[in-house]
């Protein structure tokens, strides 16, 4: 596994540390934050799916030159894309 470094608010990693020691769900921090956005990931991928097959397009990267995948971004509110 390669380790990555990336900025994230002080509140919001006390919120993750205190859910990994109250409930025990992950292990540390670093399982949370994989778990979080592999989710995310999931949940992009399936708005995408949904959006082409309403669409009518059938090729990724076909959608990924107009622009799809920052549209579809927008419309599940993922934090940093405007």
């Amino acid at each position: 596994m390669k380790c990555y470094s990336l900025v994230i608010e002080p509140r919001l990693v006390k919120e993750i540390d205190a859910l990994v020691k109250k409930h025990g769900l992950y292990s540390s921090r670093s399982d949370f934050i994989r778990d979080a956005i592999r989710q995310r990931l999931i949940e992009i991928k399936q708005l995408m799916d949904k959006k082409q097959a309403k669409e009518g397009k059938h090729h990724e990267e076909e959608a990924l030159q107009e622009g799809f995948v920052e549209q579809a971004m927008k419309e599940v509110k993922f934090p940093g894309v405007r």
